[in-house]
């Protein structure tokens, strides 16, 4: 007697059934539908996160930039975002380009040396999480204009 016929009844096979993997792709659908959301909420507020941290980085290096240059302001005072950047990457003060997250956009203004970030929808319509609510909405473009 081959030891196949010794483990199973004749004419079964082993396997699963249609029924199981059906159950098994139910359980794995209900966990990506919990996880996912999760996980898309969390890069949204990272992404609002690490913006806000560079731009406190910018800030910082700008004020050290004028006291290093005798108040002037870093690009000239008709100078823009990107001439004041080039500037104090020129200068050592910033050591790599400054990358800005799609739908951040920099207001600089050159005459009161002072940085912000807006957050414009029209770019990217995926408004970060910037107030930790769990959305993106207009509260959170006021957040940002609010750093």
């Amino acid at each position: 007697m081959s030891e196949r016929s010794r483990s199973t009844p004749a004419g079964s096979s082993r396997g699963f059934t249609l029924i199981e993997i059906l159950i098994v792709v139910v359980i794995l659908g209900i966990l990506a539908a919990i996880i996912i959301p999760q996980f898309a909420s969390a890069q949204s507020s990272a992404r609002a996160t690490a913006m806000r941290s560079q731009l406190g980085t910018v800030r910082s290096q700008i004020a050290a930039w004028q006291v290093q240059n005798n108040g002037r302001v870093p690009g000239g005072v008709s100078g823009t975002a990107e001439e004041a950047m080039d500037q104090l990457i020129d200068d050592g003060f910033l050591t790599r380009t400054v990358y800005v997250s799609s739908g951040f956009v920099w207001i600089w203004d050159p005459v009161r040396a002072e940085l912000e970030l807006e957050y414009d929808a029209t770019i990217d319509p995926s408004i970060p999480d910037a107030d930790g609510d769990g959305d993106g909405d207009a509260d959170d473009v006021s957040v940002i204009r609010a750093w």
